[in-house]
């Protein structure tokens, strides 16, 4: 899992499932970044670096972008990531390396509502994110109730892989959410 340091004022959460190879280490700053940051904000600027580097964000006139935070959910390499791409989940019960990333996940998810207290809104990309995050709330639900429910008060969006949603053309909904964040024009 690759998690980036949380920030206190995020108020959408992007989850995307895993690095691309041209993502240089940080999410959205490949070629589907510089494709996100031109449908959405008609930037020339990959869109990871854009929430990243919040000087960038404001030189161009975007400030807003810092209350946006991205992870990714996965290496890739995980032993039971096949399975979970697929759906699979009588294979994944039995796959303790995946008990362990739900395990894992779930703990993460109590660090993000104890540290993101404004996070209203959380945007899944790829299938395999789907699988994770309802197995970590249904775990969160046994070990921790008033956070689950607090995870279940969010909005939380269940999108298709960030390529795949570029390709099709349907990111509206994301851009929804980010035209949300940007202050008024009046």
């Amino acid at each position: 899992m690759v998690q980036l340091s949380l920030k206190r004022k995020m108020k959408v959460l992007f989850v995307i499932d895993r690095l691309q190879d041209d993502d240089l280490g940080l999410p959205l700053h490949g070629v589907n970044g510089l494709k996100m940051g031109r449908i959405l904000l008609e930037e020339s600027i990959p869109f990871g670096r854009l929430i990243d580097d919040s000087a960038v964000a404001e030189a161009i006139g975007h400030p807003y972008l810092k209350r946006i935070g991205v992870e990714t959910m996965f290496l890739g390499d995980e032993s039971f990531y096949p399975e979970l791409l697929r759906g699979k989940r009588q294979a994944l019960t039995k796959q303790e390396d995946y008990h362990k990333a739900v395990q894992r996940y779930t703990k993460h998810l109590q660090a993000v509502h104890s540290k993101c207290t404004k996070l209203h809104t959380i945007v899944l990309f790829g299938r395999s994110t789907h699988l994770l995050y309802n197995d970590a709330m249904e775990r969160l639900e046994e070990e921790n109730e008033h956070v689950a429910e607090a995870f279940k008060a969010m909005e939380v969006l269940h999108l298709p892989a960030v390529h795949r949603l570029l390709r099709d053309e349907r990111i509206s909904q994301v851009k929804t959410i980010v035209e949300r964040l940007a202050p008024s024009k009046s």
